[in-house]
């Protein structure tokens, strides 16, 4: 039987960051894939989602730039773009591969699975290996969720893997579900020319996320100018020659849709991983665990398989840590300090964009906490661009001290980072509005809604 110290089962940006810091730290790591390295983040998710974000960024600025007197006329050649989004995806992948190499992790292709303490079965294109280690981590990430009216076929509904590679651009596009990626994909092609209807079973746009009701009517306002169609308190029912069947309390309706895209959510994947051989529990489809990633002696697990906030940024953090704790059970590393949790940022990539960190604007009150907004529409940036929509919101406690913020506007996916910095750094409003920040840029809004905070408001009432 073949032995090393650590097996990574899942090469996505939970598996891959823990591995290549394991390797890094001097740990004898073998990390198994069974697809691509860089998981559904790389492959089918962020970074194909924002590639076509960006590509189509101009298509969706096409009336505020004929407002400053540049009129556009695009083609788009879809052969193109496909094969512009697998250089990129290829290039990246290449990339972890290199690091990973570096590190002298061995990557593995082939689906593994725990075969009981200390032990992982791998099925590979030759046949199975055994590998015996002395940790296991468990980062299998997260699938799409089919409805049961409309199972994905890859020709009439489409996953979001089957969205972000371009099938076509279909004449009309019902997009089920009303969340992150929904909504993200909707904005792609409706700046590709088709017509966008979004369907979302509860009566709120992006719901779980801790968007305030000021935020999403922001963001209805933005989707409706753009031409796409919001039905919100309708559940998609079935599919028919020509659409689909919604529900609306007791009224079923068919739209007319070409193409559909079912963006309802995503959920972990954990049969199959053998988890029963070593007592690992699973709650409500996630893997149990300790505040250090233990889900059972030996084994650990990270990403989307624990829950939490299903986002590749939480993935890779926690990577680094349960690395660190292991090396440092190995005698590799010093042991951490026990950790708290993090403030993690969101970026929603809709248009405007939306960046959310920390306590949601609309929990502030009923805890007792303060919030301050500055709205973009008072910042000269904004104007200059021509994207005055949205606001920054900031929340904080009596002392003063940042717990939360909103921003709902352009570039709003980099300003978050800041806001999370602050939050993380334990800092003050003052810190903030004592922070000098570059003029004229969309940063200045967390610099005014600082001040608006503390009571001495610049450019806003």
């Amino acid at each position: 039987m073949e032995t090393t110290e650590v097996v990574v089962i899942g090469g996505g940006p939970g598996g891959y960051v823990a591995a290549r810091r394991l390797g890094a730290l001097g740990v004898e790591t073998v990390l198994v894939e069974r697809a691509h390295l860089g998981g559904t983040c790389l492959n089918e998710g962020c970074i194909p989602t924002k590639a076509l974000y960006a590509a189509t960024a101009p298509l969706g600025r096409k009336e505020a730039l004929a407002r400053m007197g540049v009129a556009l006329s695009p083609e788009v050649d879809l052969d193109r773009m496909r094969g512009w989004l697998g250089e990129v995806v290829a290039k990246l992948r290449t990339g972890i591969a290199g690091l990973l190499s570096s590190a002298k992790v061995e990557v593995l292709p082939g689906e593994g699975s725990l075969a009981g303490p200390g032990r992982v079965r791998v099925r590979t294109a030759d046949g199975e290996r055994e590998i015996r280690a002395r940790a296991v981590v468990l980062a299998t990430g997260s699938a799409p969720i089919a409805l049961p009216g409309l199972p994905f076929d890859g020709e009439r509904v489409w996953s979001s893997s089957d969205a972000l590679w371009l099938p076509r651009i279909p004449e009309r596009l019902v997009v089920v579900g009303g969340g992150v990626i929904g909504l993200e994909l909707a904005t792609v092609y409706r700046r590709l020319g088709s017509e966008v209807a979004v369907v979302e079973a509860l009566d709120r746009l992006l719901p779980g996320v801790g968007l305030s009701r000021r935020g999403e009517s922001v963001l209805r306002r933005s989707l409706a100018s753009q031409g796409i169609e919001v039905r919100l308190g309708a559940r998609a029912e079935r599919l028919t020659s020509d659409g689909i069947v919604i529900r609306s309390g007791d009224k079923e309706e068919e739209v007319p849709a070409e193409a559909v895209l079912v963006a309802v959510g995503r959920r972990p994947t954990p049969n199959g991983l053998g988890l029963e051989t070593v007592g690992v529990r699973v709650e409500r489809g996630f893997v149990v665990t300790d505040s250090r990633f233990a889900a059972a002696p030996g084994v650990y697990a990270i990403g989307d398989l624990r829950g939490g906030w299903l986002l590749a940024h939480k993935a890779s953090h926690e990577g680094l840590l349960v690395a660190d704790g292991i090396a440092a059970e190995l005698g590799r590393a010093p042991r951490p300090a026990e950790t708290r949790e993090p403030a993690i940022p969101q970026a929603i990539f809709t248009q405007p964009e939306v960046g959310l960190v920390g306590v949601p604007v609309d929990e502030a009150a009923p805890r007792g906490l303060k919030t301050a907004r500055f709205p973009l529409a008072a910042l000269g940036r904004a104007w200059a661009e021509g994207e005055p929509e949205g606001h920054v919101q900031l929340v904080a406690d009596g002392d003063g001290r940042l717990l939360g913020a909103e921003i709902v506007g352009s570039h709003a996916s980099d300003l978050v980072a800041e806001a999370a910095l602050a939050i993380e750094a334990g800092l003050r409003a003052e810190d903030l509005a004592a922070t000098v920040h570059a003029h004229p840029t969309f940063a200045e809004g967390l610099w005014e809604a600082a001040l608006s905070l503390l009571g001495r408001p610049l450019h806003s009432a």
